[in-house]
């Protein structure tokens, strides 16, 4: 057996991490921040479909938006050609919706958590972030807030 051999053979042997463990509560710093870029993505389209709602009354007031009559009563007034009516207090809520969740859950995740984990410690050249764990749970904790935002839009 050859010297670089004999050194790879020294090494222990890693056991190979499963789904789980490898992508959904990852503690590499690159996996950490490609889960916060598809939340930040993910984020984007809500904060898209809110922005066009919101357009949408500003363009034509008072008009049904096709598809909105799912929609039950106090939010979405109904339309008589199969839409819904957004009233001025929904019209408010969706406006701040959007604004938070663009703010909160689409800028900051992506430029802070996305840029922050997966470039910083390539440019300085380290193998990781410090604080691993802390790492990682600072994404969960902000994939929670976001689903508590999303969740707080429903009375």
């Amino acid at each position: 057996m050859s010297d670089t051999a004999e050194a790879h053979a020294s090494h222990g042997h890693h056991p190979k991490l499963g789904f789980v463990r490898t992508y959904i509560f990852s503690l590499d710093h690159k996996m950490i921040g490609r889960q916060f870029l598809f939340m930040g993505l993910l984020m984007i389209i809500v904060g898209g479909l809110l922005a066009m709602l919101v357009r949408w009354q500003l363009a034509w007031p008072e008009s049904p938006v096709p598809g909105l009559n799912i929609i039950p009563e106090p939010y979405i007034y109904p339309g008589e050609h199969g839409g819904g009516i957004i009233p001025p207090q929904t019209y408010n809520a969706l406006f701040t919706m959007h604004a938070t969740i663009m703010i909160f859950f689409v800028v900051m995740p992506i430029m802070v958590g996305t840029f922050g984990n997966f470039l910083i410690p390539l440019m300085i050249g380290t193998g990781d972030m410090a604080f691993p764990k802390l790492n990682m749970l600072s994404f969960w904790v902000g994939a929670m807030a976001t689903l508590l935002m999303l969740a707080s839009s429903v009375e």
